[in-house]
């Protein structure tokens, strides 16, 4: 064996040593990025390159995502710009070593060639139009898309486009529409897209036009012969005047071949006239040959809210007096609902039915007696519809009938109507010394002259509004009835709610809770409308023991809650031997109640709607009658023309509604729709 000297074993060792040393330094960290800025689009990305030798995180600044987010040595991260303009810096950062890249995310540039377009109603047609924008951009389509709007395509992009829009059959006569919504960063752009209708062929033109020629009535029925439609659809007419046949007015549209003018025409005036048939569709209307006539000096039919003033008869008829002549010291208001326009000719159904309630209020004393007082207004309402509404709330009834005043029935088992009072204002005003310098002003002149609308109705009906303006007799009343019900009630049912609510202010005085007494808690309410001037004796009395009596209110009601008849307003009758005091006495029950409340009479007007008041409603529509026409009362003169003193109905008639009738429905307290407090129908 070959030995091995020490010295040789520590030089191998030295030189083992020396070379393990060598090249051994650490290796310097490196870290870059490329680009050191990046500039953006909204809702666009870019990339940048990391060279490093170490691993590295990225922070992106708001408004930026980068992805990924860490890393190690070389790589390559994605940066995405969010849809609002900023900037910021993104940074890398290494072991010891970081970079920054500066971002910017510039504003959304976005803009259309054209904004919208119109294609044929064929199927397959199309459209196009150019996005122009600075970043990425999309198209929402309309929700629900239309069956008709086939495609959009593309429907998003980067930067400038063509967007082409196809679309379907469109077999309508009318043009469909919808838009496009194009969104790039924040900013938003519709297009809209319009589709042709299908080929319309017009109506034939109307012929044979009426009225032509001299002399014709300045309000006047005009007519046509029907125009045709080969498509079949609906045809609206519209008549067209002129004075000059050039500046032409329409006066009315409608689907019939006759109009009548709501306004008086021009008298002895040449107008040119010509009727346009229109089927409702583009390219739809055609308009007749022009023909000529001239007015005369008269008309044969009620203009809309025209007004005639007559005086009463003896007789209970009228006769028809100058607009404006000086009235006579009571003034009443007839007017109608329900009844259209061709109702209105001069003699015809308004006036008729009007008339009949007129004769009605004047067939009975007190009214048979001072016809010489009374002045009357016919007021004409031209209503859209014939008939009257049912349900229990006028603005939104069951069953609507397009009249003026809105009249509502409650239907079923009541026999109460509703109005809308402020269009029975309106019209009313147009009667002379009604309307007001203000609304509230108008409200007041109408509490002395009060309104009866007989409705184009044949139901049995009837409600009186009482409308509060203040107090000491400031109240209107408004009486609605039908003016046809079964049996030929009308009569009997104006001169109840006109003739005994609406002008004597009465209360009723049959009982509808017949075991219970009038309630404490309406007390209140008889108070307020005893302060405006209806009810006047119906609050709580006292007894005077100093005059061993009730005490009653002077004022001149129907009704008392005193319990003795000594102490109520019929006592002077019910002590005259002249005036049937068998009949005249306390009888228990009334204005609904069987209690606590009392009336003169067995049975009245107020009670069953028999043509006879009793003795003190009687006097009370006397005291009225004077007091209207700036007068004193005079019980003296009363009586020496008071020929209704026996009631021969005395015991026909329970204290109740007619058992064939329907009951009215209990008082109905609403807040006014005025400045007023409330109003009460009965």
């Amino acid at each position: 064996m070959r030995k091995i000297g020490l010295a040789a074993i520590l030089l191998a060792a030295l030189i083992a040593v020396s070379c393990k040393g060598k090249g051994d330094k650490p290796e310097a960290e490196t870290l870059s990025v490329n680009p050191t800025t990046l500039s953006l689009l909204p809702n666009s990305s870019g990339t940048i390159d990391i060279t490093s030798n170490v691993a590295w995180t990225v922070t992106a600044p708001a408004g930026f995502t980068a992805t990924p987010t860490s890393g190690s040595k070389n790589g390559t991260i994605k940066v995405t710009a969010g849809p609002s303009p900023i900037s910021g810096f993104l940074k890398v950062q290494g072991k010891t070593k970081s970079a920054t890249v500066s971002l910017t995310a510039a504003e959304a540039d976005l803009a259309l060639s054209e904004t919208g377009g119109t294609i044929t109603y064929e199927a397959g047609g199309t459209v196009s139009f150019q996005v122009i924008c600075n970043g990425e951009w999309t198209i929402t389509l309309p929700s629900p898309k239309p069956d008709w709007l086939t495609s959009v395509t593309p429907s998003s992009g980067s930067k400038d486009a063509t967007v082409t829009v196809k679309t379907g059959l469109n077999g309508g006569k009318t043009k469909l529409q919808t838009f496009l919504t194009v969104k790039c960063g924040k900013k938003t752009v519709y297009y809209t897209i319009t589709k042709d209708p299908a080929p319309n062929i017009a109506p034939t033109k109307p012929t044979n036009l009426q009225p032509t020629g001299s002399n014709v009535e300045t309000i006047a029925t005009f007519s046509w012969n029907a125009s045709t439609d080969l498509n079949g659809d609906k045809i609206t007419y519209t008549v067209m005047l002129s004075t000059d046949n050039s500046n032409w007015t329409s006066f009315g549209t409608t689907e019939k071949t006759s109009l009548k003018n709501s306004k008086p025409l021009e008298k002895n005036t040449k107008y040119y006239y010509k009727v346009v048939a229109d089927d409702g569709y583009e390219g739809g209307k055609t308009e007749s040959d022009v023909v000529t006539f001239t007015t005369g000096n008269s008309k044969n039919t009620w203009a809309d809210g025209e007004v005639k003033q007559y005086n009463v008869n003896p007789d209970g008829s009228i006769t028809e007096v100058p607009l404006g002549s000086t009235p006579r010291g009571v003034r009443l208001i007839y007017t109608g609902d329900g009844y259209t326009q061709d109702l209105y000719t001069y003699g015809g159904q308004f006036d008729k039915e009007v008339d009949a309630g007129i004769k009605a209020l004047f067939e009975y004393e007190p009214y048979k007696s001072y016809t010489s007082y009374f002045t009357i207004y016919k007021v004409a309402a031209y209503s859209n519809e014939a008939g009257i509404s049912i349900g229990n709330d006028y603005e939104h009834p069951k069953t609507k009938v397009d009249t003026k005043f809105k009249c509502t029935w409650e239907g079923g088992g009541s026999t109460g109507i509703d109005c809308d009072a402020d269009i029975v204002a309106e019209y009313a005003a147009k009667c002379p010394g009604i309307k007001g310098s203000t609304e509230d002003d108008t409200w007041v002149n109408l509490t002395w002259c009060p309104v009866s609308i007989i409705i184009n109705a044949e139901v049995y009906a009837g409600t009186n509004i009482w409308i509060g303006v203040g107090g000491g007799l400031n109240m209107i009343s408004i009486a609605q009835t039908p003016a046809r019900e079964a049996g030929g009630g009308f009569g009997n049912t104006l001169r109840h709610e006109y003739g005994g609510h609406g002008f004597g202010l009465l209360d009723d005085e049959y009982v509808y809770y017949y075991t219970q007494a009038l309630p404490h808690d309406e007390e209140e309410d008889y108070r307020y409308w005893q302060a405006a001037g209806a009810l006047c004796n119906t609050y709580v009395p006292e007894w005077n023991t100093a005059e061993n009596t009730w005490y009653s209110d002077p004022e001149h009601c129907n009704l008392s809650l005193t319990p003795k008849v000594e102490g109520v307003n019929w006592n002077t009758f019910a002590s005259r031997e002249d005036y049937a005091p068998a009949q005249i006495k306390l009888f228990s029950g009334s204005s609904y109640y069987g209690k606590g409340i009392y009336r003169s009479e067995y049975t009245s007007c107020m009670v069953d709607n028999i043509p006879h008041y009793n003795t003190i409603s009687r006097w009370k529509i006397y005291c009225r009658i004077k007091i209207s026409a700036g007068e004193t009362p005079s019980l003296e003169e009363f009586m020496s023309k008071d020929t209704d003193r026996v009631n021969t109905y005395a015991s026909g008639s329970p204290a109740t509604k007619s058992g064939t009738r329907m009951k009215c429905k209990g008082p109905l307290l609403k807040k006014s729709r005025h400045s007023k407090p409330y109003r009460l129908r009965r």
